[in-house]
């Protein structure tokens, strides 16, 4: 067998496996529907913040102004370690809104990596059953917790959500030319958790749009079976929730629940980012893991085979493009970000060897977190 029928075959079997996978996505999609709880529950909004002096009164702000009436939420902001003004700006915030409680944590008096043990402390002084995250970097839209209690129906333990990028407020060379592919793969990534929630399979989840129930936390275990990875608060909390409850997890599609939060402002900061991000997939399950091997092998065989076989490869990249495009129509119709429907095969192009080479990072290196190494 010469190397280009080799090529052909592959690349063969694997688009078979990405067209399932397409399908599968498509489905999940499809089943997305918006939450009928009328009943207004009580929340406790959690905030670990480290560090966050140019973002934390931006958030308090938006939390503050919430259109929910304030009785029925408090804002817990974890101050945990912090060496800037953090905590001194909560606290003249939480001078005039009574409603936002403060912790501060010295040093971490458990096994749990830094923000899990910051989370786990609020979650230990809640007040109230739902409990409701987003970061410090983040401003949360007005309606935010009267469409999260819209899906909290009594059967339902987790809702996420979507979590767009800010436009760049700062002219960085990164900025300007970066800000396009954020958003894609921002809207790409979450339109594959909303496909997994909607089928039923939660993976993957947004930490700065996450809720659920704290007798769910409780039934799980806390963070105890997720404690190995620094990051993975998000993804692998749900994936324990999915695996280990019976519980009906959901996805909001109404844009007034979406959360938008600050980009990166440097490609070395969007790095380092995205390798924490991808470190949690060292622990996902087995199944998870071989669809992105899938994924990626087919897109890697697709660019390899134009050295061997270009036109057969050139097909395959058109059904791929089709089948992408497809997605990311979808994907506008529920995210918005019409810009990325406009720019859709450069944008893929780059994500494709995004993929490829900041993956295997993730999972192989090293990455920096609020001045903690893993």
């Amino acid at each position: 067998m010469n190397l280009g029928l080799a090529f052909i075959i592959l690349n063969s079997i694997l688009f078979i496996c990405y067209f399932a996978i397409y399908l599968f996505s498509a489905r999940g999609i499809s089943k997305l529907r918006r939450g009928k709880n009328a009943e207004h529950h009580r929340f406790s909004v959690i905030v670990a913040a480290r560090n966050e002096e140019r973002h934390i009164g931006n958030c308090l702000q938006a939390l503050v102004k919430l259109h929910y009436p304030k009785e029925l939420y408090e804002i817990i902001i974890v101050n945990d370690r912090s060496t800037d003004a953090t905590g001194k700006i909560v606290q003249e915030y939480q001078k005039k809104y009574p409603i936002i409680r403060l912790l501060t944590i010295d040093k971490i008096a458990s096994d749990l990596p830094g923000k899990k043990n910051a989370l786990n402390e609020a979650i230990k002084a809640s007040t109230h059953n739902i409990l409701a995250f987003t970061d410090a970097d983040c401003a949360v839209p007005p309606e935010w917790l009267a469409v999260l209690s819209q899906y909290f129906e009594p059967n339902v333990g987790a809702v996420a959500g979507y979590s767009p990028f800010e436009e760049h407020s700062i002219e960085t060379l990164f900025a300007k030319a970066g800000q396009n592919f954020l958003s894609y793969e921002e809207m790409k990534n979450s339109l594959g958790a909303a496909a997994g929630i909607g089928l039923n399979r939660a993976y993957m989840c947004t930490g700065r749009n996450f809720a659920y129930r704290k007798e769910v936390f409780q039934q799980i275990g806390g963070f105890e079976k997720i404690k190995h990875s620094i990051s993975g608060d998000d993804d692998l909390m749900i994936q324990c929730i999915q695996r280990e409850t019976q519980w009906e997890i959901r996805y909001m599609i109404e844009p007034e629940s979406f959360v938008k939060t600050q980009p990166p402002l440097t490609f070395a900061e969007f790095i380092n980012q995205r390798k924490r991000h991808f470190s949690a997939a060292k622990f996902y399950p087995l199944t998870m893991k071989t669809i992105f091997a899938l994924v990626h092998s087919f897109n890697a065989a697709v660019v390899v085979s134009f050295f061997f076989v270009p036109v057969t490869a050139g097909i395959f990249a058109v059904a791929k493009f089709m089948l992408d495009g497809i997605l990311i129509r979808k994907a506008t119709h529920i995210f918005g970000n019409r810009n990325s429907l406009k720019w859709f095969v450069p944008l893929e192009i780059c994500f494709i060897f995004y993929n490829l080479v900041v993956g295997p990072l993730g999972l192989i290196g090293t990455f920096n977190w609020k001045n903690s190494h893993q």
